[in-house]
């Protein structure tokens, strides 16, 4: 009875209780449901929260994140990229965590000021869906969100910028992360566009699977008679590029380790193939940004094949990827200089701070720079550069600062010579060269970044192929005279990519059976290879052998390999996960990773006397015939540095009476010492050995090191324009030169003759290379025919004359080599040069010419010229030349004033489904001949059609007539002109006071409003000498602002501000570009011919570069005077003048169009004095823009087709 109470009392309890769980349950479960919705939020954004929350969107992937590739290269190069996030974060792809940035508690740190690269493993994203990206953050306090930039994903190639609505959730609680998504999901990306976004070195690199050196070393396998030996490893050096040797035998490794973000710099822009541009230029040291590069020295001290003494020679260098011991010091690549460390005392410590030699080397792309130290024997140091970069070579002390030095952008190579001073491109062309090779006989090879090839032979003044020739990549070729380029050494297999750098095997540790064999490094698939060089006419090819260094590391990347001092094969590693250079640019790279391996016989002895520092002069000499190649070469280079006077009878008797070797390591070290004389130089040309011959005409021809000259210092380009000029050979000797070319049976020799002709005076140049040309067994050689053709190119401006007087001679015009290989090519560089000069010339070499095969020759070439042109302009002696041999075109017979002729050309004019380009060339001839029954065809296509090229050919043939209707009808056509057409419509009104006084007396009634009119025309119209036109437009353009200089300096200064604070996209700047400069500029391939091409001005200079943009007027570029001519029928024509002779003067104005004028027809010529570009030009553009913009102002090769 008395439980009943009880058990009330306890069920109300139990009845309270679940009322409070249930309560709290129902509570929890709002909680929950409230932590699980998310909110739209924009990114970038700051945000209020502290604690935790959670961001989340999703992006469907570009189809190259999947496309096939051997190494996976564009899947393993998939990274979400994260900037400006305050606090610590974790990244989830797909519901799998992929990297953090910062740390979470309870050891918090911020990572907002971190540069976070997070790399998302191949195979997680998947192709044509969206792909879930969630972004757990935590921060404490402040401002928090993604504060200046939203993250963007990016491959080798694409990117995508996540700018936009995300989801967004406070609260720690992790939500449900599922995987890809079929249909779009709200907050989604998937506009991708060519990569460009700045990257910079990542707070945590991603180094890739790794083995410490000896399990590597265990998995290395040498070719049955070789042995593989590990020499050096890290922590002793790491990322090895670069090694060479001194005079006692150590090794000098350069450790690029700074690579390949330059230290102390910004980046600013970029391109998809990381051509990249920096806020400033690195000081050199010992002033410079302290950056991670080293250069160290190993000694075997013992004897025993080992090294076991180590010193780091320089530390904290900043791009520095080659040293080279020699001259009383350390010559440092140390892009963007070449630096001299002087060690008189050769105690491995400089004897001051470092001296700049030359300046202006490229930094755009850290893999492309400058590199490759190697001593010629001539006594020059060489180099190379790579594919993706470009130069404005300067001597410090000699060249004035903003001097443009030497241009040059892409592949080559160039030498320096120390005592003189003397810098030039040796050589242009090369697959990305990084490294120079150079075998027992002085030729110089390096490797190669594609397939096909085992790598280059170089020729001096050679323009070799440059691989990938493509306008996207690296623009049209320097020099579009030279009509063909050196190649590339074919090989009888197929060879993958690529042959990164090889020597030449000539050392006494390796078996005789690779003698004359390339040994090449293969980075990408982890070997080295034997090829044989064999023999092709002036230059060779190559057949494989066999690998002779596999791994089955996949981290193995061997990148440089020489013939080292104990006559074996040294082997430098990168070591490196991921080799590809887009890869370490997204910080997939370890600095800390290297190894040098040896390779030698295993039945073959090591040298052990590698000491030749202490030897005596004699002792250097009896090396001279020395087996091993290291020895003979570092004599030479030793007795060239000491200049002893008492070796000079010494070393001639071994030229004239040595061995072949012996005889050429005697005359190096000879021309070297400053001892090589004219007695010397005679027998040396007619020496057995045909490498000797090769050698002293190449010394005789470069005037560097004869007793009986002064050594001069000339800048010189790859096109062979020298400041100031070479100096003449001796006639005796140059006439023992011409009797040897006469029979020479060599045809190295003989591309050497070709080539050293092209750095002569004329006469010595003309009669060389013509002896050359007397060779018909070289009608097949591959370097040859091309070497001789550009001794006629590099002349035709400089020495017309001289050089179409060769051609009077009709013994020389029918010479085998002239017929095939020269004829057609000048009469293609005459034709596209296109001046009537020129083309006057053209003619003369067709009157002279009545052999069929030569006139096929000359025609064949005139018509290349043309190709995708009509001949516009041609002059009467020219078409009546043509015609005779065979061409009767209808510009020719336009020209002839043939009545039919005109009928068909007017049909054409206005027939839509024709050809462009013969429409244009037609209209351009209508307007020069003047034909009365063209004009309406004329007016007709200039406001009809919609290609703006076209409108502006007909409009520009419109001004030259005289009716006065066409004024009226132009204007009243105005409105439907695009802004491309516009110039050309203005040129029109222009060229007659009638139709000006039409065009002022149109703002008057309103048929064109002021504000149409530009600045440069309104500044004309108000000028204008007739008062009644000035007058209007004074009255309804004002009086005009004039040139306010402090205004433009203000301008200038705001422009550098912006430029300043931040970092602009060269493919949006390339759009802008094409709408405000192209018309008039030419830039690469692109552009019009109004203003200078800029291809090679100095872009990269940001004042010179403000100057012209802002303030056109403060200098004009000669050649690009503003003038004025008024024709005797009363025709006004501005623009500048490209051509003039005694008969024609033709002007190029706004539009662009050329127009030629005969001289009799001209009353009156005057100079303007301003430039032709407005001041106004970046008007009404963003900051933004003007990043962009100068962005791509400042690319050094092209950006796209």
């Amino acid at each position: 009875m008395n439980a009943t109470p009880a058990l009330a009392n306890i069920s109300t309890t139990m009845n309270r209780y679940t009322l409070i769980v249930l309560a709290c349950a129902v509570f929890a479960s709002a909680a929950k449901s409230r932590a699980a919705e998310w909110t739209s939020t924009p990114v970038p954004g700051e945000q209020t929260f502290t604690g935790h929350a959670w961001y989340q969107t999703w992006f469907k992937p570009h189809a190259t994140f999947f496309s096939e590739h051997e190494r996976d290269l564009f899947g393993e190069s998939v990274v979400l990229n994260i900037r400006g996030l305050a606090g610590a974060h974790e990244v989830y792809i797909n519901g799998t965590k992929i990297g953090s940035g910062g740390q979470f508690p309870p050891h918090f740190e911020d990572g907002r000021e971190g540069n976070h690269r997070h790399k998302i493993p191949s195979g997680l994203l998947v192709p044509e869906q969206w792909n879930e990206v969630t972004i757990k953050v935590y921060n404490p306090k402040g401002p928090s969100g993604f504060l200046t930039e939203a993250p963007f994903v990016m491959n080798y190639f694409w990117e995508c910028v996540f700018e936009g609505n995300w989801k967004f959730r406070p609260g720690d609680e992790k939500p449900e992360l599922g995987g890809a998504l079929k249909d779009k999901p709200v907050a989604a990306f998937d506009e991708f566009n060519q990569s460009n976004r700045v990257l910079g070195e990542a707070d945590k690199l991603i180094h890739g699977e790794k083995l410490p050196p000896e399990e590597s070393f265990a998995k290395m396998k040498a070719a049955d008679d070789l042995a593989v030996e590990l020499m050096l490893s890290e922590p002793l050096v790491a990322q090895p590029t670069h090694f060479s040797f001194d005079a006692r035998g150590r090794m000098w490794v350069s450790q690029y380790r700074q690579y390949p973000y330059p230290a102390g710099v910004k980046m600013i822009s970029r391109d998809q193939y990381y051509r990249s541009h920096y806020d400033k230029t690195p000081p050199p040291p010992p002033n410079h940004d302290r950056g991670r590069d080293v250069i160290s020295i190993h000694e075997d001290t013992d004897g025993d094949g080992k090294y076991d003494r180590h010193k780091v020679f320089q530390d904290g260098l900043n791009m520095a990827n080659a040293a080279l011991p020699g001259r009383g010091g350390v010559w440092v690549m140390h892009t963007p200089y070449l630096l001299f460390y002087p060690d008189q005392d050769f105690d491995d410590i400089p004897d001051g701070p470092p001296v700049v030699h030359l300046e202006g080397f490229g930094l755009e792309d850290a893999h492309s720079v400058a590199n490759g130290l190697v001593w010629g024997m001539d006594g020059w140091l060489y180099g190379a550069q790579g594919s993706t970069t470009s130069c404005h070579v300067r001597r410090p002390g000699i060249d004035p600062p903003n001097s443009p030095g030497v241009y040059f952008q892409g592949c080559m190579v160039w030498r320096y010579h120390p005592e003189t001073r003397r810098f030039e491109i040796f050589a242009e062309g090369g697959g990305n060269n990084f490294g120079l090779e150079l075998d027992s006989v002085g030729r110089l090879f390096t490797g190669n970044n594609g397939g096909m090839t085992r790598g280059w032979h170089y020729m001096q003044g050679g323009m070799h192929l440059m691989q990938g020739t493509t306008p996207e990549k690296f623009g049209p070729p320097r020099n579009p005279f030279a009509f063909g380029d050196l190649p590339h050494m074919e090989s009888e297999q197929e060879i993958p990519r690529f042959t990164h750098f090889a020597t030449l095997v000539e050392s006494t540790a390796i078996p005789q059976k690779y003698h004359n064999s390339f040994f090449s490094v293969e980075p990408l698939h982890n070997f080295v290879i034997a090829s044989k060089r064999l023999p092709k006419g002036a230059t060779f090819t190559t057949t494989d052998i066999g690998k002779v260094l596999t791994s089955d590391d996949f981290a193995f990347r061997p990148v440089y390999i020489g013939n080292a001092p104990d006559g074996s094969i040294m082997v430098a590693d990168f070591y490196e996960h991921y080799i590809a250079h887009g890869q370490h640019y997204q910080s997939q790279i370890d600095p800390t990773t290297g190894r040098i391996y040896r390779l030698r016989g295993k039945q073959e002895k090591l040298e052990q006397n590698l000491n030749l520092h202490d030897l005596s002069t004699d002792q250097l000499i009896d090396l001279l015939g020395h087996p091993n190649r290291w020895h003979r070469h570092t004599a030479v280079r030793l007795l060239g540095e000491r200049k002893d006077p008492a070796t000079a009878p010494k070393l001639r008797r071994l030229v004239e009476e040595g061995s072949g070797l012996q005889s050429l390591n005697a005359l190096w070290a000879l021309y070297q010492a400053h001892g090589l004389d004219h007695e010397t130089a005679l027998a040396a040309l007619r020496h057995e050995h045909a490498p000797v011959r090769y050698w002293v005409v190449r010394l005789i021809c470069d005037d560097v090191g004869f007793a009986h000259k002064r050594s001069t210092i000339a800048l010189v380009d790859s096109l062979g324009k020298l400041q100031d000029g070479p100096t003449q050979v001796p006639q005796e000797l140059f006439q023992a030169v011409l009797l040897q070319a006469a029979v020479e049976k060599d045809a190295e020799v003989r591309s050497q003759m070709a080539g050293s002709a092209r750095r002569l005076p004329i006469d010595q140049a003309l009669a060389l290379v013509s002896a050359v040309l007397e060779h018909d067994e070289d009608l097949e050689d591959p370097y040859v025919p091309l070497l001789c053709w550009w001794v006629f190119e590099v002349n035709l401006d400089r020495n017309r004359e001289a050089v179409m007087a060769r051609f009077e001679s009709p013994q020389f015009r029918q010479r085998p080599m002239v017929v095939t290989h020269i004829l057609g090519r000048l009469m293609r560089a005459l034709a596209l040069k296109g001046k009537n000069q020129d083309l006057q010339q053209c003619a003369r070499l067709l009157e002279l010419c009545k052999e069929q095969e030569q006139v096929d020759q000359l025609l064949k070439g005139f018509e290349q010229a043309y190709a995708g042109r009509r001949m516009v302009g041609l002059p009467d002696s020219l078409t009546r030349a043509l015609e005779e041999g065979g061409r009767s075109s209808l510009e020719l017979r336009l020209r002839l004033g043939d009545a039919a002729a005109t009928s068909e050309a007017t049909k054409l004019l206005e027939n839509d489904k024709a050809p462009t380009a013969e429409r244009i060339a037609v209209a351009r001839t209508l307007g020069e001949i003047k034909a009365p029954e063209s004009l309406q065809p004329l007016l007709k296509v200039s406001v009809s059609t919609a290609n703006a090229e076209l409108q502006r050919a007909a409009l520009t043939a419109v001004s030259a007539f005289t009716d006065p209707a066409i004024g009226a009808r132009l204007l009243k056509e105005f409105p439907a002109f695009s802004e491309e057409v516009r110039p050309a419509f203005f040129d029109v009104m222009l060229s007659r006071v009638e139709r000006t006084r039409q065009l002022v007396e149109g703002m008057e009634s309103g048929s064109i409003a002021p504000t149409d009119i530009p600045a440069d025309v309104a500044d004309q119209l108000r000028r204008h000498p007739d008062p009644s036109v000035a007058g209007l437009a004074r009255q309804h353009l004002g009086e005009g602002d004039g040139r306010d200089q402090a205004d433009l300096k203000q301008r200038i200064e705001q422009v550098r501000a912006v430029l300043a604070e931040g970092s602009g996209n060269p493919y949006a700047g390339e759009a802008i570009f094409t709408q405000r400069c192209a018309a008039c500029h030419k830039l690469f391939h692109k552009g019009g011919q109004v203003g200078p091409d800029l291809t090679s001005y100095q872009r990269g200079n940001l004042e010179t570069l403000l100057t012209s943009v802002i303030d056109p007027n403060a200098e004009i570029r000669e050649g690009f005077e503003y003038v004025n001519v008024l024709t005797v029928d009363g025709r006004t024509l501005s623009g500048f003048v490209t051509d003039e002779d005694t008969q024609i003067i033709t002007m190029r104005g706004k539009a662009g169009e050329d127009i030629r004028v005969e001289r009799k027809d001209v009353e009156e010529l005057a100079a303007v004095g301003l430039s032709l570009m407005p001041e106004n030009l970046l008007q009404e553009l963003s900051d933004q823009q003007l990043l962009d913009l100068f962005a791509y102002l400042r690319i050094s090769q092209p950006i796209s087709p």
